[in-house]
């Protein structure tokens, strides 16, 4: 039993998310709560236990709940939480998310493992409140050489937070060398986007390199590293990496070096390298891959997003061969299934393009998809082929 702490209560309906273990609140789902932001032992509003949460009414979601039994948030309960998401993910090699935030019971915190090196994003008000419990439990939990923090996303400006960018614990060196099924990437951590690599489409750029053959055409737009490019290029392909981030394609061009491959690069806004590419009646693609960054975060962005994403799909599709493969992914949690579709069906209408759904791919298994938060499930990819009849 937690004792000696403040309590809150849910507004009467506003259980229910609790209980189906939605792990937040917003203020104007609260009843009484206390004067001071801290840890508070969560009630119904018949006075039913329902967690332990963090209380901040100047964050955006004002209670972040940590556990859903009665006890403290300390370091041997974070100890619980990164033994339970290390057993989850003790098949996955030495580069994966250690820790997917509320998909891993830890709502605000994210935790890329690279080798010996952890790469640690702290996103709400109660996670950075409760650095001084989960920071020396993760280091006992996942005993790395060294922690690296890059809490300097947005999500952190929404909740007043300033940023926090450096070194945690231990030694972290200054370039982030990253191993993926042979490749090799050697990142500047200052310069790193992110966490420092895009872990999440792992399964995807497999996907793609099974599918790649010898001689084909690949073009792969918002590249970062150009890891898809890469992965091309070793099955023989050529391919064609785009993105506006010239450190991003300096990497990608020493990787290229170092493993004898060759991807051509182009540096610049994709949309207008798209057009480009379109009006000097360069060939054909049998792969054209779209893996726009976030693009919208509120819904009210969505109309202008799905434009975007019309103007974008245009061009590709008139570079996309007979036969070709269209890949489009979105990793923005309001850009979902749907809308991927929708915007497809559109361009395709616009270019006379006639399409088949050949696949949709969701987050992989170590960025769990919790089906109690739906915000977790973020990264969709529809793998399109053009169906001409």
């Amino acid at each position: 039993m937690l004792e000696g702490v403040e309590s809150v209560t849910a507004r009467p309906g506003k259980d229910k998310k609790v209980r189906n273990f939605y792990p937040g609140l917003f203020a104007d789902e609260l009843g009484s709560t206390p004067e001071r932001p801290g840890v508070v032992r969560v009630f119904s509003a018949q006075m039913e236990f329902l967690g332990v949460g963090y209380y901040d009414p100047r964050s955006r979601v004002a209670l972040r709940i940590y556990r859903f039994e009665d006890g403290p948030l300390d370091r041997q309960f974070f100890l619980r939480r990164f033994a339970r998401a290390r057993k989850k993910r003790a098949r996955l090699g030495e580069f994966h998310r250690l820790v997917h935030a509320e998909a891993d019971g830890l709502p605000g915190l994210v935790v890329d493992r690279f080798g010996g090196v952890l790469v640690v994003q702290v996103r709400n008000r109660a996670m950075e409140a409760l650095r001084e419990s989960w920071l020396p439990a993760l280091v006992e939990a996942a005993t790395p050489d060294g922690i690296y923090e890059r809490s300097d996303m947005d999500s952190r400006r929404q909740e007043g937070l300033p940023e926090r960018v450096g070194v945690l614990y231990g030694e972290v060196p200054p370039v982030l060398e990253v191993h993926e099924d042979g490749l090799v990437f050697q990142i500047p951590i200052a310069l790193a986007q992110k966490t420092g690599y895009y872990l999440d489409q792992r399964e995807n750029r497999r996907l793609l390199e099974q599918m790649v053959e010898p001689g084909q055409r690949v073009l792969d737009v918002y590249s970062y590293v150009g890891a898809f490019a890469l992965r091309a290029a070793r099955k023989g392909a050529y391919a064609l990496a785009v993105d506006k981030d010239l450190e991003a394609l300096g990497v990608l061009d020493r990787t290229a070096s170092r493993l004898g491959l060759r991807v051509d690069i182009r540096q610049g806004d994709a949309l207008a390298v798209l057009g480009s590419l379109t009006q000097s009646k360069t060939p054909p693609f049998q792969h054209v891959l779209l893996d726009p960054p976030t693009l919208v975060k509120k819904p009210d962005e969505l109309p202008r997003v799905k434009r975007l994403l019309v103007d974008l799909l245009r061009p590709a599709l008139r570079l996309l061969d007979v036969e070709g493969w269209l890949w489009l992914s979105s990793c923005a949690y309001y850009l979902g299934v749907n809308e991927l579709l929708e915007v497809t069906r559109r361009a395709a209408a616009d270019e006379g393009r006639r399409l088949r759904v050949h696949a949709i791919h969701y987050n992989p298994p170590d960025h769990p998809w919790s089906l109690h938060v739906p915000e977790s499930l973020y990264l969709k990819t529809v793998l399109f082929q053009d169906d001409s009849l």
